[in-house]
């Protein structure tokens, strides 16, 4: 046992955002916010609603509520991003300020979470994921909050190592969508 981890390595994983021109969060002290059905997988769906809900509701309390604990008029899929014209028509539909939309990404998982393939054969294979995050305001119909998070692992491109560790693209989702609540957390008010 000692041997497979002298040989081995791990892929540390790295999660960045793209496209950061939206460099402020949002003041949560107002207003009542509403969360769309998260677009992702069925696999993923539960836990990505849960860790949204979980968050949200600490920052707002009984002002936040999801499309499926709320008796509103909403299409059950909705653009991705919404478009003026159809800001107007939920915000007629359900009464609420804030508007906010999730949708995971492509993701690419090449790489097992111990992977025992020779290192001259994976050193370019790599787990991805990635997730955005709009919130709107669906008193002036605009966004006020948009990121797009990536996570990344795979074999360095240096490495001999024939046994490595990585996490999957399911935690790399998950991870980046914690990095975007991070940045919520760092730049909104409370």
């Amino acid at each position: 046992m000692f041997l497979v981890f002298l040989f081995s390595s791990c892929n540390l994983p790295k999660y960045y955002f793209k496209d950061d021109s939206i460099t402020t969060g949002v003041d949560f002290s107002e207003g009542k916010w509403l969360l769309d059905r998260i677009q992702t997988s069925k696999e993923n769906e539960d836990k990505l609603t849960k860790m949204t809900t979980d968050f949200f509701e600490k920052k707002l309390d009984q002002r936040f509520n999801t499309v499926f604990n709320e008796k509103v008029l909403i299409s059950q899929k909705n653009n991705f991003p919404l478009s003026s014209e159809e800001l107007k028509q939920i915000k007629i539909g359900t009464n609420y300020d804030f508007f906010i939309q999730i949708k995971s990404g492509n993701s690419k998982n090449e790489l097992g979470a111990i992977d025992a393939t020779p290192a001259r054969f994976n050193s370019n294979l790599t787990n991805e994921a990635s997730i955005q995050l709009i919130i709107y305001d669906l008193n002036t119909k605009q966004v006020i909050y948009h990121k797009n998070a990536f996570g990344v692992t795979g074999n360095p491109e240096k490495s001999n190592s024939d046994v490595t560790f990585s996490k999957s693209s399911q935690s790399l989702l998950f991870g980046s969508l914690k990095k975007i609540f991070k940045d919520l957390d760092e730049k909104s008010i409370l």
